[in-house]
């Protein structure tokens, strides 16, 4: 039962849940932030967002004891996938050229 002393992360509900999975809905923020950008013809600065919003994921992942719905896998899978996409995505985007 919750009460006027139950504290956010406690509380049933939209703000309970966003308060207790805050490590998702910033990367998730972070990746619509990008793909955005990729649907504003800036698709350089979209993905090096993207990459970055999965590279936080892995730090989130590594350094919070419960990172909510971060936490697919093991930490030993997870933190190894996070970092390893966002770094391909990012290094993909920097070597990658356009045809002109």
């Amino acid at each position: 039962m919750t009460g006027p002393g139950t504290p956010l992360s406690e509380q049933p509900g939209l703000r309970g849940a966003l308060r207790r999975q805050w490590p998702w809905v910033l990367v998730v923020a972070l990746i619509g932030v990008g793909l955005a950008l990729v649907t504003c013809h800036e698709w350089r600065a979209g993905l090096y967002v993207i990459g970055g919003a999965m590279l936080v994921g892995g730090v989130l992942r590594w350094t919070l004891p419960h990172p909510g719905i971060l936490a697919v896998r093991s930490k030993a899978i997870d933190i190894p996938l996070y970092l390893a996409l966002g770094s391909a995505i990012i290094v993909i985007d920097a070597i990658a050229t356009i045809p002109l």
